[in-house]
Order: C-alpha cells, then sequence, then structure tokens
C-alpha cells in the first residue's frame, strides 16, 4: 500500500502547509465483483462504540484489505497499488442520482458500512481530500463502474464529525 503525494501549499507565516489530493483509480474488483466502503466520525471516549479517528475506507479485493483509506491523522491516505492503478477516467464528485442513505454524527450512528454489487471487473475510485499538516479535514469521493456507461455506485462527503452516505439502491448497509 503506497502513500500518496500532493503539492503543499505553505504559509510565510509558519501556519501547516494545506494541500489537496484528488486522484482517480481504476481497482480490480474480480472475481467477487462486489465492493465494500465504510466511513467513521471521529469518536469520543466514552461511547457504546470505542473511541477512535474518523476515517474512510473502499475495500474491492477478496482479501479485504483496503484499497483506499485515510483517517484524520497525519499522512494515513494510501492506497493499494497491486490492486489499484491510475487512471485519467472521469468520475464526478457529486451525488448525481444516488439518494441519500444516512448521514452519520457523533451523536448518531457514528458509522455507515455498506456493500455495493459491481458486476463488473473494475470499479473507479475517485477522492479529494483537502489535508492541512498531513491531516485530512474533509473529502469528497466517489465510486463508479469502470465501464463506458459506468454507473454511480456510492458517493461520500467526508468530515472527522460529519459523514453523509449516497448509495445505489443495490447497496446494502450494516
Amino acid at each position: 500500500m503506497g502513500a500518496v503525494s500532493a503539492a503543499a501549499v505553505g504559509s510565510a507565516f509558519g501556519a501547516p502547509a494545506s494541500h489537496v489530493v484528488d486522484k482517480t483509480y481504476s481497482c480490480r474488483s474480480f472475481p467477487h465483483q462486489v465492493f465494500f466502503v465504510g466511513a467513521q466520525v471521529r469518536l469520543p471516549p466514552g461511547g457504546q462504540v470505542q473511541a477512535g479517528p474518523a476515517m474512510a475506507t473502499v475495500t474491492t479485493a477478496a482479501d479485504h484489505a483496503f484499497q483506499m483509506v485515510f483517517k484524520d491523522v497525519k499522512n494515513s491516505l494510501k492506497v493499494d497499488k497491486s490492486i489499484c492503478r491510475p487512471s485519467s477516467r472521469r468520475v464526478a464528485l457529486r451525488p448525481g442520482r444516488l439518494p441519500l442513505n444516512q448521514t452519520v454524527t457523533p451523536d448518531f450512528m457514528g458509522h455507515i458500512t455498506g456493500k455495493c454489487p459491481t458486476h463488473t471487473k473494475r470499479v473507479l475510485v475517485h477522492f479529494r481530500v483537502s489535508l492541512m499538516g498531513g491531516v485530512p479535514q474533509r473529502a469528497l469521493f466517489a465510486v463508479r463502474k469502470d465501464t463506458a456507461k459506468g454507473r454511480s455506485l456510492a458517493f461520500f462527503k467526508w468530515a472527522p464529525r460529519k459523514i453523509s452516505a449516497y448509495l445505489a439502491k443495490s447497496c446494502t448497509t450494516y
């Protein structure tokens, strides 16, 4: 799993460098033709769910290792380049026709996990992650079929304290 590089823009006053990573990858989803997506807000200690960092993941491979992952901790954005390759194909970073499935916060649910059938050998994963000092502050990411008519399957608007998930009707959440 490799770290994803980005250009940094810093301040003359010593503020942490901020930058945006905007990448698209084509990831193998064969032979199972399914992908899993998960996102979690930053959870405080003392709740029903164990405290932990906010994070987002996309998994397409049979071994359930993350193909794309980031947390709200420094230098955590990673892409598994043994499963995913860079792509120049376009994927819109908006929900389009996908219905809002759920919005989670530290006070409501805390996380969302979904499983989506792809019926194709590859999916496109596009993410735009805004970083401050190497720590993800907000992100948009979308998954669609890597075919000529590539139907959208998932779109997430992510921040450490609020996540909105838009999923295709074929996806199930748990």
